[in-house]
């Protein structure tokens, strides 16, 4: 309960700084039991060189640049990456994740870029948690520098997920995903997920995953697997017959509520034109919305604020009134 009220505190002091500093991005620092506020596109980089492993950075609604690397277990979140009522929180490049950054918990961001990491050293329990993001490398020299125990939910991504071969217990779930995802020797988790690629013979969505489980997602386009061994294959949609037994064949326009093409649109609606008829492994429906699911239009974990009356001027003793009512997530 502590923790709760900390957060909610926190996040209030958010939007009534960025009020009160106009167009300004914010970026919040809570380390321990305080909290320092960091101004302008540059507050995100600040707040980071301030930082410590296991702190967490807030980002307001607005455009930040990124640091070089992130080399520390923080938790950071945005204000999420769809377009609403003007306000989502842009990087604007990727990140670069190095060694030390172990439980790295990045949510609610557009990331105008890559996320890589250090190929070179272990990097593992990272979270990447409703974003947007171009592509992610989870790039791996050797077994010993391999990436594990990470996750990828409820993210949209421009262009594919490759892991090159050195990882375990990996978890891709409930994320629209444009392109395929690549190099996974064994213990992935693949669910709920969106595959939009229209592939071809030279190029298929899933190549070289192995000894996985792959279920309830939804396969456009008609190439599908290559180089694949060993994996569960059960409960997904495809728009090609694949013969795979326990799965389902829908022509892609009989799919979703409103989609079209093969690239990511937010104007699209991604819910199943008859949920009930494509059930998963798990009893709910195939796609974003089953299983955990996706938070419609990909609202951070956060608080969400309700309602807020902010004075327009301090009283007679210089204090500025504000009345903010903030409703916890659910999830």
């Amino acid at each position: 309960m502590k923790h709760l009220i900390i957060l909610t505190l926190t996040f209030c002091s958010l939007i009534a700084v960025q009020t009160i500093y106009a167009q300004d991005p914010v970026a919040l620092l809570e380390h321990s039991d305080s909290t320092r506020a960091y101004y302008g596109q540059g507050a995100f980089v600040a707040a980071y060189k301030a930082s410590a492993n296991g702190d967490k950075i807030y980002l307001s609604a607005g455009s930040f640049t990124s640091p070089d690397t992130i080399a520390r277990g923080l938790k950071i979140y945005g204000a999420g990456h769809f377009f609403i009522e003007g306000k989502q929180t842009i990087l604007l490049a990727g990140l670069y994740l190095k060694k030390g950054a172990d439980s790295l918990r990045l949510e609610g961001m557009d990331i105008r870029g890559y996320i890589k990491f250090d190929g070179s050293n272990p990097i593992n329990y990272i979270k990447i948690i409703r974003c947007r993001t171009s592509s992610i490398f989870f790039h791996s020299t050797s077994a010993s520098a391999g990436k594990n125990y990470c996750s990828i939910e409820e993210c949209f991504v421009d262009g594919g997920i490759y892991f090159n071969n050195y990882g375990n217990n990996l978890w891709v779930r409930n994320s629209l995903i444009a392109s395929g995802l690549d190099d996974i020797s064994s213990n992935a988790l693949i669910e709920g997920n969106i595959f939009l690629k229209t592939g071809s013979s030279s190029s298929y969505t899933i190549e070289n995953v192995n000894y996985s489980t792959i279920q309830n997602n939804v396969f456009l386009g008609s190439y599908y697997f290559k180089n694949c061994t060993g994996n569960i294959i059960n409960k997904n949609i495809f728009t090609k017959n694949s013969n795979f037994n326990g799965n389902f064949y829908v022509a892609q326009t009989y799919i979703f509520v409103n989609q079209t093409g093969n690239a990511i649109n937010y104007s699209h609606n991604y819910h199943l034109k008859d949920p009930a008829t494509y059930t998963g492994t798990d009893g709910t429906q195939v796609g974003l919305y089953g299983g955990l699911g996706f938070k419609e239009n990909g609202v951070p974990s956060t608080p969400a604020i309700t309602s807020k009356t902010i004075a327009t001027k301090t009283d007679s003793n210089g204090n500025l009134q504000v009345k903010i009512t903030v409703k916890a997530q659910d999830n």
